[in-house]
């Protein structure tokens, strides 16, 4: 198991909660689909993305989907961390596939009697 810690484990959490929020939607590509059309070329024979396959063994990793998250706060964080190439690649597979998309985030709602 990858040895996730500080930018690392953050950079690990937003992939891994990006697929978990890929996966809900139904969108038809991944994670893995993203990170390789950001850096596959770019990287060539040095181009490694087994870590991903990795990131839902470590609890670290898997409690953030308890933690709040948004499409801002993902793109946020990759941005932040020196991802924008996965950003880019996440905004084209956006447009090819016509897909819209919004916003929203509640923090709670109390109840009405």
């Amino acid at each position: 198991m990858p040895d996730f810690r500080g930018e690392h484990l953050s950079v690990a959490k937003t992939f891994y909660q990006l697929n978990f929020y890929l996966r809900a939607v139904g969108l038809p590509f991944t994670v893995s689909d993203l990170y390789a059309a950001a850096y596959r070329e770019r990287r060539g024979a040095n181009y490694d993305d087994r870590w991903i396959q990795c990131l839902g063994e470590n609890p670290d990793v898997t409690e953030s989907l308890s933690e709040p998250f948004t499409t801002h706060t993902i793109v946020e964080t990759l941005m932040r961390t020196g991802h924008e190439p996965v950003v880019r690649a996440l905004m084209r597979e956006v447009r090819r596939h016509g897909i819209g998309f919004t916003q929203a985030y509640m923090a709670g709602s109390p109840r009405s009697r």
